[in-house]
């Protein structure tokens, strides 16, 4: 019979391999975590070492090996390009009142990270090709910083002369279109064009047509992966959470009405 001390090892070995392939697969993306995901593998092989003192320890084995399973067909087969089938949704630029750009988080310094600074590059080229006069920014409750703080001498930098206006604070994508809609309709604004990244497009826009407005579906390119291809391992890693996410939340906001019902269904005909 194995002592304590190596109960609690082996517990904490299998618990931290959970918490690895819990990590590696971005779960906490179903619940919009973007901090670090490090230290939740080091409170799993801390539960898992005080569960294998338990009865619970057979549990804990059949989820770390579901866990195990799962990231096996992530990173080895096209289940991530199974789920970005119909994802992204992409229209054809026409002339609208106005650009918004979709929330994303800044840095704890006002800096822009990737998925924010692509973002609002796509939608200030937009204005800058003339296709719309001003440009909509949505701001995350604090402590998150002003991301039309940061927009403003971008513009100027790049000589874009556009009216700013700005939503918000908001704590999701509902809330956006919430927000946006109502400045539409104060402003008189009738078609928005959407700029967000492609694997949010097709909720983002279906959210905002739900709030009565017209909208041109522009996406920003993604760069952390191929999403075209998904064909490398580290790269169907990265994007599962992701893509789990909008699965889900499409799922989530049809249930709740925030969508139509049609928006939500799985297209399994490529729009690539």
């Amino acid at each position: 019979m194995r002592s304590r001390g190596e109960q609690l090892a082996m517990g904490a070995l299998v618990g931290g391999l959970g918490g690895f392939f819990a990590r590696d697969l971005n779960l906490l993306a179903l619940v919009s975590y973007t901090g670090s995901r490090t230290p939740g593998v080091l409170l799993a092989a801390l539960v898992g070492s005080r569960l294998w003192l338990t009865p619970l320890r057979r549990g804990l084995g059949m989820v770390v090996a579901a866990l195990g399973l799962g990231f096996g067909r992530v990173a080895l087969t096209p289940v991530p390009a199974w789920l970005y089938e119909g994802l992204p949704r992409r229209d054809a630029l026409v002339p609208g009142d106005a650009v918004f750009v979709s929330s994303s988080r800044l840095q704890d310094d006002g800096d822009l990270p990737t998925a924010a600074m692509k973002r609002l590059l796509r939608g200030l080229g937009v204005i800058g090709g003339g296709s719309a006069p001003r440009l909509v920014l949505a701001e995350l409750y604090p402590p998150q910083p002003s991301y039309a703080a940061v927009a403003r001498p971008l513009m100027e930098r790049l000589g874009i002369h556009a009216e700013l206006l700005v939503v918000g604070p908001v704590g999701n994508t509902r809330d956006e279109a919430v927000a946006v809609a109502a400045l539409c309709r104060q402003k008189g604004l009738g078609r928005v064009i959407v700029v967000t990244s492609p694997t949010h497009s097709r909720r983002a826009c279906a959210t905002l047509e739900h709030e009565g407005l017209t909208v041109v579906s522009v996406p920003c390119m993604e760069t952390r992966y191929d999403l075209e291809r998904l064909n490398r391992t580290d790269e169907r890693l990265g994007a599962f959470g992701d893509l789990l996410h909008e699965r889900v939340g499409l799922f989530v906001y049809s249930r709740r009405g925030w969508i139509a019902p049609e928006a939500a269904r799985w297209r399994l005909v490529s729009s690539r």
